[in-house]
C-alpha cells in the first residue's frame, strides 16, 4: 500500500442499492468524504439514513445480491479499493480495515471458545505459529480490560457480559494493528459506565496506536467526547460535514440543528417540551428528487423539495448542502438563526 497521501481513505460519488422484491433501495446516494490518518470521524443521523450501509459497502461485506455498488471510488491509503475481487479485498479485511459491529453477541460463534475466535484472524494473517498467536491473543485481553485473560480464553460468548463482549470484539478487531477501525454503534446496548469504559478503550487505541477510526453513532454525547469531525448524513446523503468544535457551535443544516437540539440537558427549562423531529426517514425506494429533510424541514421552500442543493463551503472543512445559503433565501434563513439561537450545544468536556 502506498503512503503518498495524508487521508488513510477517500470515498468519492459513492452509491449503493438493494435490488429487492418491492423495488431497488437506493441507500446510499453520491456519498463523498475523507478520513485522515489517525483521526477519529463520526457517523451520524438516524436509523435508516445509510451510514452502515456505506461503512460495510467499502470492503464490500453487504451480500450482493441483494446489495449492489452502482458507481464510486475508495480510495484506500493511495490505493484505488472499490475494484477489488474477493481474495484481493481478504487481504485488506482484517489486517489493514477492521470492523466492530452492533451487537457482539452476534458476530462472536456461541460455539466456539473465545480464545480460539481471536487466534483464528491472528494464523490467517500473520506468520505466528499456533503457541505465539495464543499468547498474543491472551495479551490483547488484556489490554482491553478483560480480568484473567488466560482463564477467559478457554470460555464461550454466553459467559461473557454485553460489556466484555464487546471489548472481545474490540480485541479482535485491533489484532493486527489496522490503519482503519470502523466502530458501528459498539455501545448500543450497554450500560452507561459500561459505555464510558468500551469508549475509554477505543480513544486509547486512537492515540496508541495511531489508528484512525470511523464511529458510527446517533448519540451526540458521544460524537463531542470522542471525535475530531462529524459527517451527519440523512436519506442515503451527506447534508453536512465539519469539525465538531464548528458543528456544536455554528451547525447550518436544519437537520443537524435538530439533531443537537434534541438532546437533553440538564440546564435546559424543564417546563419546556423535548425537542423532537416531526415526521419519518423517507421511503427509499422513492427518495425525494430534492433534500431528503424537506418534508420534514420547517424552513423548506419550495425548492427544496424540487432539487438537491449544491454544496456550499461555509469555512474551512465545513461543508453543507441546504438552499437556505442561497442569498435568494435571506428571509428563511434569517427565520433559522433565530429561531436556533437559543439551541447552542456547549461541546461537552
Amino acid at each position: 500500500m502506498s503512503t503518498m497521501t495524508n487521508n488513510i481513505l477517500e470515498i468519492k460519488d459513492f452509491t449503493v442499492s438493494f435490488d429487492t422484491y418491492a423495488g431497488e433501495v437506493q441507500a446510499v446516494r453520491s456519498v463523498s468524504f475523507e478520513v485522515a490518518r489517525s483521526e477519529i470521524i463520526a457517523i451520524v443521523g438516524e436509523s435508516g439514513s445509510g451510514k452502515s450501509v456505506m461503512t460495510q459497502s467499502i470492503v464490500k461485506l453487504l451480500p450482493s445480491p441483494p446489495a449492489r455498488i452502482k458507481r464510486g471510488s475508495v480510495i484506500y491509503d493511495g490505493e484505488e479499493i472499490s475494484s477489488y475481487n474477493f481474495n484481493q479485498l481478504r487481504s485488506i479485511k482484517g489486517r489493514e480495515i477492521a470492523y466492530i459491529f452492533q451487537d457482539p453477541m452476534t458476530s462472536l460463534n456461541p460455539t466456539i471458545k473465545i480464545g480460539n475466535q481471536i487466534t483464528e484472524g491472528i494464523l490467517a494473517h500473520s506468520k505466528l505459529d499456533r503457541k505465539k498467536a495464543s499468547e498474543k491473543a491472551v495479551e490483547l485481553l488484556r489490554n482491553v480490560g478483560i480480568p484473567n485473560p488466560q482463564r477467559r480464553m478457554e470460555q464461550y460468548p454466553h459467559e461473557f457480559s454485553g460489556g466484555m463482549r464487546q471489548r472481545v470484539m474490540i480485541a479482535i478487531a485491533i489484532a493486527m494493528d489496522p490503519k482503519l477501525l470502523v466502530a458501528d454503534e459498539p455501545t448500543t446496548a450497554l450500560d452507561v459506565t459500561t459505555q464510558s469504559q468500551i469508549l475509554g478503550i477505543l480513544k486509547d487505541i486512537n492515540q496508541k496506536l495511531g489508528m484512525a477510526i470511523i464511529l458510527i453513532t446517533h448519540d451526540m454525547g458521544i460524537v463531542a467526547n470522542m471525535a475530531q469531525r462529524v459527517v451527519v448524513m440523512y436519506g442515503g446523503k451527506i447534508v453536512e460535514t465539519g469539525g465538531v468544535m464548528e458543528i456544536f457551535e455554528n451547525a447550518q443544516h436544519p437537520y443537524t440543528r435538530s439533531l443537537l437540539a434534541s438532546v437533553p440537558r440538564l440546564d435546559a427549562d424543564s417546563t419546556r417540551p423535548l425537542e423532537y423531529i416531526l415526521g419519518s426517514p423517507p421511503d427509499m425506494i422513492e427518495p425525494p428528487a430534492g433534500c431528503p429533510f424537506a418534508p420534514r424541514c420547517r424552513f423548506s421552500m419550495k425548492i427544496c423539495v424540487q432539487r438537491m442543493p449544491e454544496m456550499s463551503e461555509t469555512g474551512p472543512g465545513h461543508r453543507l448542502y441546504c438552499h437556505l445559503l442561497d442569498e435568494r433565501a435571506s428571509a428563511h434563513r434569517q427565520r433559522f438563526i433565530e429561531e436556533y439561537s437559543d439551541a447552542r450545544l456547549e461541546v461537552l468536556e
